[in-house]
Order: structure tokens, then C-alpha cells, then sequence
């Protein structure tokens, strides 16, 4: 209810009300309302209730590379142990269908829903091939987040050049991923996925400036609760030192 909009950010989230339009008793709605504020969508102030977050294009970014580093280290963890057959199928299929999308041009609704499916499908084999029940949790948290998950996907339908490339780039990201993984170089599988990871968020912030872009990112789950990040007003020249240009 809270990612899909059913509550704006920065109003009061009262009990009573949860638990009427759940059909639940105050204490089960008490009980959710305290996971949520867990995870990070809530937060609660002394004796003053519980207030819907929301969370600016830099919180978002700050979040997608913690994730990151989770991932890292799962691609680490799974070439030191070895990756398993089943897990470089699930790879290959992902990278298989990621080239014939583009190929075909990632250019229309549909085209855009399966390669974000393809990139959630990758991401999660690169969590579970690590075998690492504690990172597999650490993950999931993250994902409760908006726009954190790695299918809630930014397309820059206004600079279709410019969204073809970040693509393509990606695509290749996940390529030498699998390779590093699969010949065993653990440090070098953590790098790669960190810089992938740095740069998927660089470009979500990137993307977010077009304003048909926030708009259609208002439209994912969690979309709602974006806010652009605050401008810090231009400081004083001082006279002195800084001379007209």
C-alpha cells in the first residue's frame, strides 16, 4: 500500500487506519507498521506516531550502491567456491536474451518490461549462486527501498542513442561478470560488479533529471515517494578573491 501510493510521504500513517483498510486488529497493524519502519519506509517519532518516508534521486543512488557492494561480494564468494552448472545456465540464458533485445532494439513497452526482467533474473542468480544465506538477506531488506531493486529500471526514452548505450555497456558488464566468475577471480568478479552497480545508479540519477523519466519512475513500485534532491542555494562570492568572469 505505501509503495503503490495509498498514503502520501510525510503524512502521519496512523494505526487505526491501517488496520481498517486491512481488515486486521490494531495489533497486527502495529506489528507490520514496526517491520516497515525497519526496512525504512516508516519512521516514528516519540509519542508523535509513524510518518511515511520519502526519499530523494541521492538516497536512492546511496542505497543501489550499498546493494552493490552485497553483490560484490557474493560474486566473490561464488568464485572462490566455484559456480555451479545451473547457476552459468541462468547466466547464459540472461545474457542470451539481453543480445537479442538488443538486436532487436529496447525501444517499446513490452521490449523494456523483459530486459528488466532479464536483469532481475541475473541479478538474483548472482545473489543465490553465492550459497550465502546472510548476504541473500541483506539483500532482500535493500529491495524494500524504491527504485532499488535491480528490474525498477529508468529508461531514457528521450535519448533513445544515449539508452541504447547504457544498455550495451551493461550488457557487457554482465558478460565479463559471468567470465570472471566462472575462471575463478574472485577479486576481479567484486570489482566489476561494484563498478556496474556504481555506474547503473550514476545513470538512474542521470536519468532521473528528465522530468518524463521522474514521471515514469512515479509509476514503478515506490515511484510515488521520490522527491527531487534539494538545491543548496549558490554561495557568495567574495569580491576579493573572485573576480567577474
Amino acid at each position: 500500500m505505501l509503495l503503490d501510493g495509498a498514503f502520501s510521504p510525510g503524512k502521519k500513517v496512523r494505526e487505526n487506519k491501517v488496520a481498517e483498510r486491512l481488515g486486521v486488529s490494531r495489533t497486527i497493524a502495529r506489528l507490520a507498521m514496526s517491520a516497515l519502519e525497519h526496512e525504512g519506509l516508516l519512521t516514528r517519532e516519540q509519542n508523535r506516531g509513524s510518518t511515511l518516508r520519502a526519499f530523494t534521486v541521492s538516497e536512492i543512488v546511496d542505497a543501489i550502491e550499498v546493494r552493490g557492494e552485497l553483490e560484490a561480494m557474493a560474486a566473490r564468494v561464488t568464485a572462490e567456491r566455484g559456480l555451479k552448472e545451473e547457476a552459468l545456465q541462468s547466466f547464459q540464458d540472461a545474457i542470451a536474451r539481453a543480445e537479442n533485445l538488443l538486436i532487436t532494439g529496447v525501444d517499446d513497452e513490452e521490449h523494456r518490461r523483459q530486459w528488466a526482467k532479464m536483469n532481475r533474473e541475473f541479478h538474483e542468480t548472482l545473489i543465490l549462486a553465492s550459497g550465502n544465506l546472510a548476504i541473500a538477506v541483506a539483500v532482500r531488506q535493500m529491495m524494500t527501498l524504491p527504485l532499488v531493486p535491480p528490474e525498477a529500471m529508468i529508461f531514457d526514452v528521450s535519448h533513445p542513442d544515449l539508452n541504447h548505450t547504457q544498455l550495451e555497456r551493461s550488457h557487457v558488464d554482465h558478460i565479463r561478470i559471468v567470465e570472471a566468475i566462472r575462471a575463478g577471480h574472485g577479486h576481479r568478479a567484486e570489482s566489476l560488479v561494484r563498478e556496474h552497480t556504481f555506474r547503473g545508479a550514476q545513470n538512474k540519477r542521470l536519468n532521473l533529471t528528465d522530468p518524463m523519466a521522474l514521471e515514469r519512475a512515479r509509476k514503478l513500485p515506490g515511484g510515488i515517494l521520490i522527491v527531487p534532491d534539494q538545491t543548496r542555494p549558490a554561495r557568495k562570492r567574495n569580491r576579493r578573491s573572485s573576480p567577474k568572469s
